[in-house]
């Protein structure tokens, strides 16, 4: 059923313009980890996300257990990636999804949408409002709770559609690597600006300096 892996993580965030060191060097951990698993796997960053996308078949608790050793992974969701084909077909996807996910089907929900491709027809609480609709008319026992709903239900507009609405647990702290010449780098950076005054990004400030 699941065909991604959205991996959240939050240490990493509060590095600021340095964001980045520290993400790729969590995608070069990720990449590593699943190199001992079956399956082909395609791991990109987008838009301050990071997904892990099967590309062939997988075996899904033997990635889960692999991603969830990788310091700097704070949660792991497991998603469900579709093509956009419409509200309507978005809508029955979703029904599917919570058949499976939840099959008792009387619990307590609420849509919070994401739309990170701005030409998508409707805005993102259109699509909450109208999703939430959608699901309430499948599911007579459900209800919409925006305070503490059983189920946040998670839809990412991008190029693609990410359903997601189940967060694993990872093991948080940094990512193994930016502990040591990592840390170093983003502290010279740092320093860098600050007695300068000039406000470079750092992949230039390293440019300067490692060139």
């Amino acid at each position: 059923m699941f065909t991604s892996f959205l991996i959240k993580y939050a240490e990493i965030g509060i590095k600021g313009k340095n964001r980045y060191l520290f993400e790729d060097a969590l995608v070069r951990q990720i990449k590593y980890a699943l190199k001992k698993c079956e399956g082909e796997f395609l791991v990109h960053k987008t838009q301050g996300r990071i997904f892990v996308d099967a590309e062939s078949e997988f075996d899904y608790d033997e990635v889960v257990a692999h991603l969830q050793r990788v310091f700097g992974i704070s949660g792991i969701c497991p998603v469900v990636h579709v093509q956009d084909e419409g509200f309507e077909k978005l809508c029955e996807t979703v029904i599917d999804y919570i058949a499976k996910v939840y099959p008792d089907c009387n619990q307590t929900f609420k849509v919070a949408a994401r739309r990170a491709r701005k030409n998508y027809p409707k805005d993102s609480m259109t699509i909450n409002m109208d999703m939430g609709e959608a699901i309430l008319k499948a599911y007579p026992n459900m209800k919409v709770d925006v305070h503490h709903p059983d189920i946040m239900l998670n839809i990412e507009i991008r190029e693609e559609i990410y359903i997601y609405s189940v967060i694993l647990p990872g093991p948080g702290g940094m990512p193994v690597g930016t502990g040591g010449k990592g840390m170093l780098l983003w502290q010279g950076v740092a320093a860098f600006r600050l007695f300068t005054g000039r406000d470079m990004p750092a992949q230039e400030v390293l440019e300067k300096f490692l060139s």
